[in-house]
């Protein structure tokens, strides 16, 4: 099978997962579908997972969404440079000391709820008048962590033509 018939046939499967429209069996296909899409965007984005590792929670996005942090000195408003089920990263003007863990609420596209969680310094890197900050996640319910990688299917879906 053509890989753009793969992606097409994983398409109408997003599609109808996104609707709810699927028997136990379709969704089990679906979930092995995901694995293998996200596998593929790992191996693009140059990423080696390790062994046992899913990949659907490792591909990273590059896309601009809005994240609010809420450091000891105050809260502080951003745009995501990149987001994986695990973590993002984001421009700022002064780095946070790497021992913090800011709260974060993370606006989903379209009118979802936000996803909420705790986030933990992983990598800076200072660029001329700001630090690249990465952070990795934890605290996120199931629930959140379910919608985040849905939506991140959905963009990355929307990229492939």
């Amino acid at each position: 099978m053509s890989a753009n018939l793969w992606v097409e046939q994983f398409r109408a499967l997003h599609a109808r997962v996104r609707k709810g429209q699927m028997s136990e069996e379709e969704k089990r296909r679906y979930i092995a579908a995901r694995e293998q899409f996200a596998r593929a965007l790992t191996a693009a984005q140059g990423m080696r997972l390790p062994p046992g590792q899913s990949a659907r929670r490792s591909f990273r996005i590059a896309q601009g969404l809005q994240v609010d942090l809420a450091f000891a000195a105050g809260p502080m408003r951003a745009m995501t440079l990149d987001v994986s089920v695990g973590g993002f990263s984001v421009m700022l003007h002064k780095p946070p000391a790497e021992s913090e863990e800011p709260a974060f609420t993370l606006r989903l596209p379209g009118n979802q709820e936000p996803v909420k969680g705790k986030a933990k310094v992983v990598s800076m890197q200072r660029k001329i008048g700001t630090h690249r900050v990465s952070f990795s996640t934890h605290g996120v319910t199931e629930k959140d962590t379910e919608r985040l990688e849905t939506a991140l299917f959905d963009l990355a879906l929307e990229r492939i033509k």
